[in-house]
């Protein structure tokens, strides 16, 4: 399989300009986009191919990198045994906005309770309580930014009626001589800005009482960040897609458009058409848990009228 050559696809050398090649991708896109070529699979393939070579060569680190491979792909031989299928491959939307990213819903799985235990070797000896692995659903601003989320769980605590000893004879009715009851619980937890779906937060001490005066195990919750209806994260950048009037579009101007806590005016450029972004530093995700944030990369789709 030949890997593609992204500036012979846009028509354009490869010592070209920005402002060149988005001058040449805005020609063939308007020819060939899906919505001028309703039912025409060979246009709609091209816009793809066009799409995924502008992707490329409008950014400074993936343009650099391709045009290492391009050089490096012309100049070796391909080793013995070696795969030859290496390279750029089919276009896929790097922001995740086709019908299905592959992913399944771990969600829907059976979560782990943690509500197992061993006998202790003597029953009168100080034991730990163990640890509960459960989930926590997050909202996408506050995983974003960090914040607090109220959480309620169900967990082992030593039982009050008979003061975690089943009672004289294992009598006791409360616990019925199990010396721990299971029992609802409220907390607030603190959500790291920036964190990162499915990891693993630990709370200490939060888990199971222990028993006979043992010290408490700890809460492990998986954070399981919701989708937002405006916004997809993409790293530590945050993706959202304006509609746009075509007369905007061609005439260009100014358009206030909603990031995770503000408001922010950015500039339509004149004959902006479907799928060309623009960046607002410092208005992505926070990143490493700190002040600095990503970007907002803001999406146009223009509009049909």
């Amino acid at each position: 399989m030949t890997t593609q050559d992204h500036y012979k696809t846009l028509g354009v050398e490869p010592g070209a300009t920005l402002k060149q090649i988005k001058k040449q991708y805005r020609e063939l896109a308007k020819k060939h986009h899906p919505d001028a070529n309703r039912g025409d699979k060979k246009s709609e393939e091209f816009f793809k191919t066009i799409s995924a070579a502008y992707t490329v060569l409008m950014d400074k680190r993936k343009r650099l990198a391709y045009d290492r491979s391009r050089t490096a792909t012309g100049s070796r031989r391909p080793r013995r045994g070696a795969s030859h299928g290496k390279g750029y491959r089919e276009y896929r939307d790097p922001y995740g906005y086709g019908p299905d990213d592959g992913r399944r819903d771990w969600r829907q799985e059976e979560p782990r309770t943690g509500f197992y235990e061993e006998a202790p070797v003597d029953p009168g000896m100080p034991t730990q309580g163990f640890d509960l692995n459960l989930m926590i659903d997050v909202p996408f601003v506050t995983a974003m930014l960090g914040g607090k989320v109220a959480y309620a769980y169900d967990k082992y605590v030593n039982c009050a009626a008979c003061q975690g000893t089943g009672g004289a004879n294992g009598d006791c009715r409360a616990c019925k001589g199990k010396r721990q009851i299971i029992t609802p619980v409220a907390t607030e937890v603190d959500i790291p800005p920036g964190v990162a779906d499915r990891f693993t937060l630990r709370i200490r001490k939060q888990g199971g009482e222990g028993r006979n005066g043992g010290p408490p195990g700890d809460l492990l919750l998986q954070v399981c960040i919701l989708p937002h209806p405006r916004f997809k994260r993409v790293k530590d950048d945050i993706l959202t897609e304006v509609e746009i009037s075509p007369r905007l579009a061609e005439a260009g101007g100014p358009l206030t458009v909603q990031a995770l806590d503000s408001t922010q005016t950015v500039h339509v450029e004149d004959g902006t058409i479907t799928g060309e972004e623009v960046r607002i530093a410092g208005q992505g995700a926070a990143i490493r848990w700190g002040k600095k944030r990503g970007d907002l990369i803001v999406k146009f789709r223009v509009t049909d009228e």
